[in-house]
């Protein structure tokens, strides 16, 4: 094992992911100390060469680069957002959505918003809202717990519609709503909501358990 290899990773490390630096880092520290890596790492290290630091792998990440447009940092972002919350591509969302200037490999970008998932989110981040804000909307009974036992069928009206998707559910378009006679918003999605009735049923209130019935 040549020690120049790793130092050459090490001078072209901005060409590689965070834990791709990480990991040549850690063998750079680990050969200084022992002399040696092992078979697995070296085979690591060899894909790492071959995919991010050879004359072509340059050459094509460079064209890649040059057509990245800001569209595809816009759909990017979106994506990024919805792994946040889903547990794959952590790294690569949080490195997306942490540096204006970072651009993922063209590997990378294609596993991440090219499949069918990602293509789910951005539908649905790009369709227009179901429901205009300033227009009056109910819950309906599959809304979660909260939304049902606080505001029930009482009208709400929508203050803003879009956002960060976070699941890939249909209908999973991002609202917040003010309920009648309240001042809090509260958060949810597309596929919780309706149009409100023309003669609402207010939740009836509950009596306080000192109230006396006549």
């Amino acid at each position: 094992m040549n020690p120049d290899r790793l130092k050459i990773a090490l001078a072209k490390s901005e060409l590689l992911s965070n834990w791709e630096r990480t990991f040549v880092e850690s063998l750079y520290e680990q050969f200084n100390k022992r002399g040696k890596l092992s078979s697995r790492q070296i085979e690591i290290l060899e894909r790492i060469e071959n995919n991010k630091l050879s004359e072509n792998a340059i050459s094509e990440s460079k064209k890649w680069a040059d057509t990245y447009t800001k569209e595809h940092r816009r759909v990017a972002r979106i994506c990024a957002e919805y792994y946040t919350k889903t547990g794959y591509f952590t790294g690569l969302a949080a490195s997306i959505l942490t540096s204006n200037n970072f651009i993922p490999s063209e590997k990378q970008y294609k596993k991440m918003c090219e499949n069918k998932y990602a293509k789910k989110v951005i539908a649905m981040h790009d369709a227009a809202p179901k429901y205009e804000v300033g227009s009056l909307v109910q819950f309906r009974t599959t809304a979660d717990w909260h939304a049902r036992t606080t505001v029930g069928t009482n009208p709400c009206v929508v203050i803003s519609a879009g956002g960060p998707i976070l699941t890939h559910a249909k209908g999973a378009k991002p609202y917040k709503v003010l309920p009648f006679g309240s001042a809090v918003a509260i958060d949810c999605e597309e596929r919780h909501l309706k149009k409100c009735a023309k003669n609402p049923k207010k939740t009836p209130k509950k009596e306080a358990p000192n109230d006396v019935p006549f």
